[in-house]
């Protein structure tokens, strides 16, 4: 396995509130999460600083999981501390109240891949044949008016309220969680905010990360450069793995 990790400001925004971790565990497990904050100035970037860092500390501290249940249930408990976390620090005090995050984590095993999904950061599972594959459902307003029919796909491109989310972590006092596994054999993974997938096309994502004769450090930051070349409107956070062959970057 070969991974790499890259934030950045982008062009217009004042602070970078995207944080990212890849972590391992006692039984070198990887847990690789990007998460995008929101609220603004007003603690976007301390939630997403507060979910990596609840994760990387809980997950460095787990041992080897013995079933699918185990790992969801792990995964439900945690999400549920680092929610009631977030959303207390953001209650007691007046300016940071409404802060939350995103969170969208690639947790491997040596039996399978567990999607974890809050938000509108997204996962996709790339395989050598050629294909790519969108494994998350964004929490947005957009979404759950394209989903109920609400709006054409044509509608939605000029939807003037695009990145309104649902769901996020910390925001509320309770939050839902999407966890999907795949079994399947996996050639890629790469996890992203949208100052990526919001600004660059799926089809030139996928040119980028195809692209085998670039190891992942060199195609990370060659995705971070499409998204800067659009113009870098957002924050920008990326996750690069590759399932195959040894050794980690």
């Amino acid at each position: 396995m070969k991974y790499y990790g890259i934030t950045d400001r982008g062009l217009i925004r004042k602070n970078n509130q995207d944080s990212y971790v890849i972590a391992s565990n006692e039984a070198r497990d990887v847990f690789a999460i990007v998460a995008d904050g929101i609220g603004g100035n007003l603690g976007g970037d301390i939630a997403s600083r507060m979910a990596v860092s609840h994760f990387s500390k809980a997950f460095s501290e787990t041992g080897s999981f013995r079933s699918e249940s185990q790992v969801k249930a792990w995964v439900e408990k945690q999400v549920e501390k680092a929610n009631t976390e977030i959303y207390q620090y953001g209650q007691k005090r007046p300016a940071l109240k409404g802060m939350g995050t995103t969170l969208c984590g690639a947790l491997i095993t040596r039996h399978a891949v567990y999607i974890v999904n809050i938000g509108d950061s997204r996962a996709y599972a790339w395989w050598n044949d050629g294909r790519m594959s969108q494994l998350t459902m964004d929490h947005t307003l957009l979404n759950d008016m394209l989903m109920h029919g609400e709006l054409t796909r044509e509608e939605a491109e000029n939807f003037p309220r695009k990145n309104v989310l649902t769901n996020a972590l910390g925001v509320w006092e309770s939050v839902k969680c999407d966890i999907s596994v795949h079994q399947e054999q996996i050639d890629g993974l790469l996890l992203c905010s949208d100052g990526l997938h919001g600004y660059v096309s799926e089809e030139h994502i996928m040119s980028i990360v195809m692209n085998h004769d670039m190891d992942p450090t060199l195609r990370g930051r060659k995705l971070l450069k499409a998204a800067l070349d659009t113009g870098g409107f957002d924050n920008i956070t990326i996750v690069l793995i590759d399932l195959e062959g040894e050794g980690c970057l």
